[in-house]
């Protein structure tokens, strides 16, 4: 190994001690938050990494690291790469966010906390960097690749920041247990590049990493430059044969020009919440802006007349369809600017009743719609009205419920999916509610997840079991940033969601709000348990942008992280990637959820977590009993000072534990703790 000076360093977020989600496996519980680098005799090097992450946004890394001076040096870092775990020991699991290789960045993060404070989490760390290595993700987790981040320029704002996996062009893999893998990586006046050993053996030619010119890494930290050799999440890695060849780096005149995130969170935006399909004449346009204004409207060519929009509210409009295709035209003016949107709707009559339609599991595009004869799913919900009911007949319907977005109902005239009277209803094939104004009620789900990617939605009385990822989540709406379309003031109400389990035992929560959610939606009176994941989980993306407040009242979360087969009760799993009961949000990102008058009792994690979420929290009213870590944990942290408002909340332990509660921020002698 070079002479050079090497340091180890424990860094980012899920390094601390509270991380258990990779090791829950009894016999390897000892090594819950482990972060260990053993430099041998030889010059080689073990990292043994149990915590941390690989995310879009930032990192959580066992780091064995030099620093370089990017503006007169160059690199190439070569090391030979043996795997001896990768995943969770004792499964066939690799979880996502796993990873280890050569790499190099333009930042590290402070080191962990030592000693460790169980009430403080480690902060995120997002960096500028490139690396060769593995990544757990949805690819073969045996075929080497290049991961690069860019566009960090202010570790606070990293809306569109981007991972990518890049394919080499040449293949290389490794195996755990297997063979050592040569790997490289470098740096010269062309840029960053690559090399690694192939499946024939020979060493490839070096690769230049697309998108990656010489300045990529002299962002945050222009002065230093970081290479060195990492492991994440959960993997033990040895690197033998390390040489770094330190080379004269002449920078360019001319700096080369650098990816930049496009952020559209501002931009005005007039959008249709109403349906583009219509089966009868009798109409209402739904307009919604994100700009207080007014909307002039022409249809079909003559005035109709306008519309106030305010605070981000829709506003509806009635007229009469004519038969084909009818237009709206309209001009959208706000704070002395204009845009102008032009909306089609489809009218084609259809034959049979449009406000009360009858559907089957063996129900025919061609029938009346009525009781007697009634229709498929799919043509049912193109057939109903808007303010019109589809009846769903008994049975099990193997299709997805899928409400897009041209079926949408109205303000004031919401479409309904329910049972028809008498009838137990199954869904099989899982909820895509990518629509507006839709109330689905007394329906069971099963088998797959359920999704609100739409507005103002009422889903109550429903029940999602022993889906394959979570019961029923918000989110994944538009694009990072544009949190005005995301999904918004959805109720979720008297619905109950147990027994999730995703292929990687990590991500079936029961009820989640997560990754791009807008303002308004609420779960009330919800009850989520034996889910291997959360019971309700609010996680946020750093480079998606903020998501809006979520409130969650009235509801109840209990023995979340651990599957139980329905079957077989001696066939249980300990999740690997959570067991909160409440988890209100994550990744350093402020956002200000409500619970009120919710209970959690019995979880593998903690009852109620901020999850590092920093912001104005409010948890009125609630009680946690007996969860395995905090009953409550809501920290202090570096980002923010504590703001988070806490009345009249109750704990309380019926045997001892070591795990205590944390309430940090506006806190008062109405909260009991009885640990």
């Amino acid at each position: 190994m070079s002479s050079t000076q090497w340091e180890a360093r424990v860094f980012g977020q899920s390094t601390d001690l509270n991380f258990t989600s990779t090791l829950l496996l009894p016999r390897y519980a000892g090594k819950i938050g482990l972060h260990e680098a053993r430099v041998a005799p030889d010059g080689s090097v073990t990292l043994e990494s149990r915590g941390g992450k690989i995310t879009g946004g930032h990192d959580g890394l066992l780091y064995y690291f030099t620093r370089l001076d990017p503006k007169k040096q160059g690199f190439v870092l070569t090391a030979r790469v043996f795997v001896e775990n990768y995943g969770r020991e004792g499964t066939a699991d690799t979880p996502q966010q796993c990873g280890f290789g050569l790499m190099v960045r333009d930042t590290v993060g402070q080191p962990r906390r030592d000693p460790y404070d169980p009430s403080f989490q480690e902060i995120p760390a997002p960096s500028n960097m490139v690396y060769i290595g593995l990544f757990a993700g949805d690819r073969n987790e045996n075929v080497l690749r290049v991961t690069r981040r860019r566009g960090v320029y202010d570790p606070g704002e990293l809306v569109g920041v981007t991972l990518d996996h890049l394919d080499l062009p040449f293949e290389t893999k490794i195996v755990t247990g297997g063979d050592g893998v040569k790997m490289q990586i470098g740096r010269d006046e062309k840029g960053f590049f690559v090399a690694a050993q192939m499946t024939d053996g020979e060493m490839s030619g070096r690769w230049y990493v697309p998108d990656c010119p010489p300045n990529l890494l002299e962002q945050q930290d222009p002065e230093n430059m970081y290479v060195g050799l990492f492991a994440s999440r959960n993997a033990q890695v040895r690197y033998e044969d390390i040489d770094l060849e330190i080379t004269d780096y002449t920078a360019p005149k001319e700096p080369p020009k650098l990816w930049v995130p496009v952020n559209d969170s501002v931009k005005p935006t007039l959008l249709l919440r109403s349906g583009a399909v219509s089966s009868v004449s009798a109409y209402t346009l739904t307009l919604q802006g994100n700009e207080d204004g007014e909307v002039y409207i022409t249809f079909n060519g003559a005035p109709a007349g306008s519309l106030t929009l305010t605070e981000e509210r829709p506003a509806s409009l009635s007229v009469s369809l004519r038969p084909g295709e009818n237009t709206f035209d309209c001009r959208y003016r706000f704070g002395g600017n204009a845009l102008t949107e032009i909306f089609t709707v489809d009218y084609r009559e259809a034959p049979g009743p449009s406000s009360e339609v009858f559907a089957a599991p063996d129900g025919r595009d061609d029938a009346a719609g009525t009781e007697a004869s009634p229709l498929s799913l799919t043509s049912a919900l193109r057939r109903v009205a808007q303010g019109g009911t589809v009846y769903l007949t008994d049975g099990e319907y193997p299709e997805a419920l899928k409400l897009t977005r041209e079926l949408s109902g109205a303000d004031g005239a919401v479409k309904t999916v329910a049972p028809a009277p008498g009838a137990k209803v199954r869904i099989l094939g899982g909820l895509w509610l990518d629509s507006c104004f839709w109330r689905v009620t007394g329906l069971e789900f099963t088998k797959t997840r359920c999704l609100i990617l739409g507005s103002f939605n009422l889903v109550d009385r429903c029940v999602f079991h022993d889906c394959d990822e979570t019961g029923l989540m918000i989110g994944r709406g538009q694009p990072a940033g544009f949190n005005f379309a995301w999904p918004s003031h959805n109720l979720v109400s008297f619905c109950e969601s147990f027994g999730n389990l995703d292929p990687k035992h990590m991500n079936a929560d029961g009820f989640a709000a997560k990754v791009g959610v807008g303002p308004g939606n609420v779960f009330e009176s919800c009850v989520a348990h034996d889910n291997v994941d959360d019971g309700f989980d609010l996680y946020n993306k750093v480079e998606n942008g903020r998501n809006s407040p979520v409130t969650m009242r009235g509801c109840a979360a209990y023995r979340n992280g651990i599957w139980t087969d329905p079957h077989d009760p001696t066939h249980v799993i300990r999740g690997g990637g959570g067991g909160n009961g409440f988890k209100a949000g994550g990744e350093g990102l402020p956002v200000g959820h409500v619970m009120e008058n919710c209970v959690a009792f019995q979880n593998i994690m903690a009852g109620f977590s901020d999850n590092f979420n920093p912001g104005k929290l409010v948890v009125t009213g609630c009680v946690s009993v007996d969860n395995e870590q905090q009953n409550f944990i809501f920290r202090d942290n570096p980002l923010t000072a504590p703001a988070g408002t806490y009345r009249r909340n109750i704990s309380i332990r019926t045997t001892p534990s070591n795990w205590k509660d944390s309430i940090t921020g506006d806190v008062d002698d109405t909260n009991k703790l009885y640990n």
